[in-house]
């Protein structure tokens, strides 16, 4: 059997000629070998070593000492070390007692035969070896539980730390709605600077998508709120969750990942007015067939709006993060039949999502968004019929926005179908200056 470690061996004998025999027969076999001519010597030698022997082979017959009362002192110095006692007569007492007291591993009698006995060293090194491992790998546990309870209290830590700024935020913005939304969106960005812009561009497709089911004007507003804030729930946890699959995660990252939509809601919670998006954020990872989380729904029972999250949120992840893009490119490749060179690489991965979404109809998403998703991206996006562009310059009070507002660098600013005071129109016009808003501003045309 093939042993990993390099081991030493204690032989011990009164008779100087068997220790010799024994070391040259050890070292052959590539053992490193330390004699000792009694008991005493032996334990002396045991007691001066700074590694421990791997095993002992004692003579039982010994003044002084016999072999089985050496090897009941040698069981406490070195308890993992094997211990075989060579005998030279019959003497069934003396056997006992080294089974009992010194618990040896196996007896051989003399003269010895070679094979047998380097055959019997290497079985128990074998074993040795076995509960060295063993021993390595429950401090290695220990070792990694320490680590995660050092983790998980850092993380509460953060979440608490998070959750207080979060409170105070909202304290502090209590006049009204969309500036508390606006509080939040901040936050969610600000969490994580490689995720940033994502809530934005899942929140205006989920609009649009919305708007293309024909959904209300309040239920819109609750979609596009929800998908701007569904990663709330993500503040705190290690941002390389955001990135890697669920089975490459530990049990103990997969049950903090997959407990964020309802940390999401526990968050909203502390908005007036957002229950209803707080459901929305909870459920925006559950699945069609039921096997989401958290509480596995499926089919119509969940809500159409996080439904439609979870198509906009996918199809992000994918284009825009990167997540699953290579995979989800060689699927689509190979369905089709075609090479790379077909398809600008923008263009690649934008059809690559929208046939990982097509082909996970009635699995992951729900058939209606979905067939209202491709139409969309057939499309090129959704424009509404009852919404003009204009520049910053030329807004002015009492108009609608009919779209969400952000600056180029991500920055959240106003909700869809805020109407714009004289106060917000002159504090857009000013900010312009400064921190530019991407593009033209979108209102509606009946004001």
């Amino acid at each position: 059997m093939e042993l990993k470690y390099k081991h030493t061996i204690m032989v011990v004998d009164d008779e100087v000629p068997i220790t010799k025999t024994l070391n040259r027969l050890l070292r052959k076999e590539g053992f490193g070998v330390i004699e000792a001519n009694s008991g005493a010597d032996a334990l002396e030698i045991l007691g001066k070593l700074e590694k421990p022997v791997s095993g002992i082979i004692s003579d039982q017959r010994m003044p002084g000492m016999t072999g089985s009362q050496l090897m009941e002192k040698v069981k406490k110095i070195v308890p993992d070390g094997f211990r075989i006692l060579l005998t030279g007569f019959a003497d069934i007492n003396a056997i006992t007692d080294a089974l009992n007291l010194g618990q040896i591993h196996r007896y051989i009698t003399k003269p010895w035969n070679d094979a047998e006995l380097i055959f019997h060293i290497r079985e128990a090194l074998y074993q040795y070896e076995l509960i060295l491992e063993n021993k390595r790998l429950n401090n290695l546990v220990k070792k990694q539980n320490l680590e995660l309870k050092k983790i998980n209290k850092s993380l509460e830590q953060k979440v608490e730390e998070r959750t207080r700024e979060i409170q105070v935020k909202n304290q502090e913005l209590e006049q009204g709605l969309y500036n508390t939304v606006r509080a939040f969106a901040s936050l969610v960005d600000n969490s994580s600077p490689a995720m940033e812009g994502h809530g934005r561009r899942v929140s205006l497709m989920s609009k649009q998508l919305a708007q293309a089911l024909k959904l209300s004007e309040i239920e819109i507003m609750n979609v596009e709120i929800a998908a701007l804030l569904h990663d709330i729930g993500k503040i705190g946890l290690p941002e390389r969750l955001f990135f890697i699959d669920s089975s490459k995660m530990s049990e103990e990252e997969k049950g903090l990942y997959n407990n964020h939509p309802e940390e999401g809601q526990g968050v909203v919670k502390f908005i007036h007015k957002l229950d209803h998006v707080g459901l929305l954020i909870r459920s925006h990872h559950e699945r069609y067939d039921g096997r989401g989380f958290p509480d596995q729904l499926s089919g119509d029972l969940i809500p159409l709006e996080s439904q439609i999250i979870s198509v906009a949120d996918r199809y992000d992840k994918i284009v825009h993060l990167g997540i699953d893009k290579e995979k989800c490119i060689k699927d689509y490749l190979r369905e089709r039949n075609i090479t790379q060179d077909h398809f600008a690489p923008e263009a690649l991965i934008k059809a690559a999502a929208a046939f990982y979404i097509k082909k996970n109809a009635f699995i992951e998403f729900a058939p209606d968004v979905v067939k209202v998703f491709l139409n969309y991206i057939e499309k090129q996006g959704v424009n509404d019929e009852d919404e003009k562009e204009i520049p910053v310059e030329k807004i002015i009070a009492g108009m609608i926005l009919s779209r969400s507002l952000y600056t180029t660098n991500g920055r959240f600013l106003l909700p869809y179908n805020t109407k714009l005071t004289p106060d917000l129109v002159n504090k857009l016009k000013a900010l312009q200056q400064r921190n530019p808003i991407i593009g033209n501003i979108y209102v509606k045309k009946k004001i």
